[in-house]
């Protein structure tokens, strides 16, 4: 037996060896060739080594082979259970080790077989039922896949690769084994310098770990690269990983039953540059999340990442990525937990400074970060710059904004994924903004906010410190130091709708430094240094008002075209209290309960040189009727003003001024609302204030202010005072001097309709002389011409007292017809003026012209 065994183990080694190389050619038709350099078997060892294997293609290969080229140095397998392969049962093997192969993959088969959709098991040689093999190595490895032959391109390569397996069980046992991966226990994988083109890119991986056992994946210095130009369409991917790391990995229940199960993944300073395509097909998942049922994952990190996505309008670009997202679960089949956010227990998230382009401007931010678990949401150095010039929508919204911070806590992060946004406070810190609105009027905030989310809950809203101007307005203010609180703030159709709510909110609170803003742009510019707010209080102040003209009095009638006053405004204070926040929010309607003008300064100076305005004038009681909306202020106080006036002829370089001090008054149903202003409940007032100063002046007022005619009625007395006064206007302005003369009282009543004014006045006065002047050399005189004038008018028609010698008393006739281009203001002066000509003497058709008297020349040069 000893000597048969020699002599069997002499010829078994050629045999096999040409057995094996024969096997081959008959397999593959002839189109493979294998030779085998060296081949030893130990029958006691039940081992066999193959050295120097090789195995080439024919010149063609049929489609339904592989073109490949093998080079293997050693093939050793040893521990094989020969009597198991004589009975071709299980065989086991206790090792199949391949060291330094060396694989050319030149093209793969391009028809399956009739074999190719059965199991390995299934398909092994001599109808075994099985293989067994404890340990499995390949090791050293390299390969090369390059279909184009030696001159195309090379599509992957990897210059070295050692996987090993253990416990290999190739049978329907092992297929069945939901513990076993691809028939092993476990498989270790490590790849060294790969590389490889795919979908127009070129993909490269330094080193690949991969340990089932260990349950660890490891992944160091992989690169995606795209190759040549992008075809149209196609998406592009620039991506540097210097690691990636997966521990924990259960990799049997992904294979049987695609259930995706490890601790943490870590992924290190990815930098990724994407060119996607401008539309592509929507709805489309991933091959990998279909073949995935569910995913949990205990721990993901991404540390330092960087993000650009190209060829999009938005052109986001990430710095500094860190994602940390704790117990992610998926399940494909059942419906997200709603205890999770976004499959994740808690999220947090950080940016560094990043950048995007949003509607054609330009977004960009120092940093960010967002915790589901503390519910956080922060935000640093946000800047927004509007679209350059000729960019954009022409008539499209633009802003401009400076944000150093915007602090968001108490978010409700599961709220948030079912759209709907909960949190305790916004605060928004030091904001700059200007903001410009489209030409056309945009939807309600709720439902441009709606595409996002449907509902918007927070409890309180805070700016602090913030500077806000406004564009395209004719009135676009500007307002510094704001600082604003919103309560309960509420944003969706319901809440839009809710006659609760101001602007969403249930209540607002607001204080700034100074609002302005253009007024009767570009003429005026209108301004308050303190503005408070407080919709529980109903009360709206506001602080240091000033209206001041840009132009001089002849200015303004040179850029108009017409006379025109350069009026200034100065208010102490400005109190709205007891105001209808909701009714103004949602219907533009002023409805309060007190208004109080402290300490009003005005100053009017005018020029008469120009034509006259050709507009209607606006301010005259009946206008009330054309507002659009409804004004309702049940009292109107006027506190401690002055009106100071200014005024250059066409007579004389000389400036008149007249004015009006001391003036207090209240007024009553200031009201276009025909639930409140009837012919029964008109408006009322009563004033009182001093003329130069000197002579009280008491007069009252009722006006039904929605009388389509305009009447009303305006009553009144002056106290005692001088004529000459009046000197300080009529001189320069009329060449009129009141000589002599002092009023003991005048009383009038005038009735006033949008035709003009009828009334009476009683003037008592006495020793009243008029001196007519003449101007020349820049002078005022005397001249002898204007002296006959003075005496015969003196003489002739005006009376030098009242109640006349006799005692009577003589009344005057107040009658002026209106002129809609001038105020009531206006024709309340011209009735006084010719009620004082005709009580003085003058005739009433005469009194009346003086008092229309209209000064019109050229415009000033």
């Amino acid at each position: 037996m000893l000597v048969l065994t020699l002599v069997v183990q002499q010829l078994l080694d050629p045999w096999l060896r040409r057995k094996l190389e024969q096997q081959v050619t008959t397999q593959t038709h002839g189109q493979y060739r294998l030779q085998v350099g060296g081949l030893h078997t130990s029958l006691w060892q039940r081992a066999i080594r193959l050295s120097g294997l090789r195995l080439r293609p024919a010149a063609t290969v049929a489609d339904t082979l592989p073109r490949i080229r093998l080079d293997v140095a050693q093939l050793n397998v040893t521990g094989v259970g020969l009597l198991a392969l004589l009975r071709k049962g299980v065989v086991p093997i206790d090792s199949v080790v391949l060291d330094s192969a060396r694989i050319e993959v030149l093209a793969l088969a391009q028809k399956p077989t009739r074999n190719a959709a059965k199991p390995l098991h299934e398909q092994l040689p001599l109808k075994l039922k099985g293989l067994d093999i404890g340990y499995f190595g390949l090791l050293h490895t390299q390969a090369t896949y390059q279909p184009g032959g030696a001159q195309a391109p090379l599509m992957a390569r990897f210059r070295r690769a050692d996987l090993s397996a253990q416990n290999i069980l190739i049978s329907a046992a092992g297929a069945a084994d939901s513990q076993r991966l691809g028939y092993a226990s476990g498989w270790n994988l490590l790849l060294q310098h790969a590389q490889g083109q795919a979908a127009g890119h070129q993909l490269a991986v330094a080193k690949l770990a991969i340990s089932t056992a260990d349950q660890r994946l490891q992944l160091d210095s992989g690169r995606v690269q795209p190759l040549g130009p992008a075809p149209s369409g196609q998406p592009r991917l620039n991506l540097t990983l210097p690691r990636l790391r997966l521990v924990g990995l259960r990799a049997a229940p992904l294979q049987h039953q695609h259930r995706f199960q490890a601790d943490s993944l870590l992924i290190q300073q990815p930098q990724v540059v994407a060119v996607l395509p401008t539309t592509g097909a929507a709805g489309n998942s991933s091959p990998a999340m279909s073949f995935i049922k569910s995913l949990d994952l205990a721990h993901l990190a991404v540390q330092g990442g960087y993000v650009e996505v190209q060829n999009k309008a938005s052109h986001p670009i990430i710095r500094g990525l860190k994602v940390a997202g704790t117990a992610i679960h998926f399940d494909s089949t059942n419906a997200p937990d709603a205890q999770r956010v976004f499959f994740a227990k808690a999220w947090e998230v950080a940016l560094g400074r990043s950048q995007a382009t949003v509607a054609a401007h330009a977004v960009a931010l120092g940093s960010l970060h967002l915790s589901t678990s503390k519910g956080t949401f922060n935000l640093q150095s946000v800047r927004i710059r509007p679209p350059a010039a000729g960019q954009g929508k022409p008539d499209g919204v633009r802003v401009d904004l400076t944000l150093p911070s915007l602090a968001l806590t108490g978010l409700d992060a599961k709220a948030l994924q079912k759209q709907h946004l909960q949190a305790q406070s916004l605060v928004l810190d030091r904001p700059t903004l200007h903001f410009t609105p489209p030409l056309q009027p945009p939807p309600p905030f709720w439902k441009l906010l709606s595409k996002q989310l449907r509902r918007s809950e927070v409890a309180v809203v805070r700016v602090q410190h913030g500077d806000v101007r406004f564009g395209r307005w004719r009135h676009a203010p500007h307002v510094r130091d704001l600082n604003v609180t919103g309560k309960g703030i509420r944003i969706d159709s319901a809440a839009n709708a809710d006659p609760r709510r101001i602007a969403y909110a249930r209540a607002w609170l607001l204080n700034t430094g100074q609002l302005s803003m253009p007024f009767d742009a570009p003429y005026y510019r209108a301004s308050s240094q303190h503005v408070h707010l407080d919709t529980d209080a109903h009360l709206l102040r506001f602080s240091d008002m000033l209206l001041k003209p840009r132009y001089s009095p002849v200015g303004m009638n040179l850029h108009k075209g017409y006379q025109a006053p350069a009026v200034t405004i100065k208010l102490k204070q400005l109190t709205l209290a007891g105001m209808d926040f909701v009714g103004l929010v949602n219907h533009g309607d002023f409805r309060l309960k007190r208004v109080t003008v402290q300490s009003p300064v005005v100053n009017i100076a005018s020029d008469g040189r120009g034509p006259i305005n050709p507009n209607r004038s606006k301010i005259s009681p009946d206008e009330m009727r054309s507002l659009g909306v409804i004004v309702d202020v049940a009292r109107l106080d006027l506190v401690n003003g002055n009106l100071y006036t200014a005024y250059r002829s066409p007579l004389t370089p000389l400036t008149g001024t007249m004015n009006i001090t001391r003036f207090n008054g209240t007024f009553y149903n200031l009201s276009n609302d025909r639930r409140h202003q009837t012919p029964a409940r008109p408006l009322t007032g009563r004033a009182t204030t001093y003329l130069q100063n000197q002579c009280r002046l008491d007069a009252q007022l009722s006006a039904y202010l929605l009388d389509p005619l305009g009447r009303h009625r305006i009553w009144g007395t002056f106290g005692p005072g001088p004529f000459a006064m009046l000197n300080s206007m009529t001189v320069p302005t009329k060449l009129v001097k009141f000589k002599s003369g002092n009023v003991q009282g005048i009383r009038f009543d005038m009735q006033v309709d949008r035709k003009g004014t009828t009334g009476t006045m009683w003037t008592q006065y006495t020793d009243l002389q008029l001196q007519l002047l003449g101007y020349k050399d820049e002078e005022v005189k005397k001249t002898l011409l204007k002296r006959v004038i003075s005496k015969a008018a003196n003489v002739l028609v005006i009376r030098d007292q009242n109640p006349r010698k006799r005692g009577e008393v003589v009344s005057g006739e107040t009658k002026s017809t209106r002129e809609p281009r001038f105020s009531v203001f206006a024709l309340w002066r011209q009735g006084v003026v010719s009620g004082l000509f005709n009580n003085v003497g003058v005739p009433q058709k005469i009194a009346q012209k003086l008092s229309e008297a209209q000064d019109k020349a050229p415009l000033p040069k």
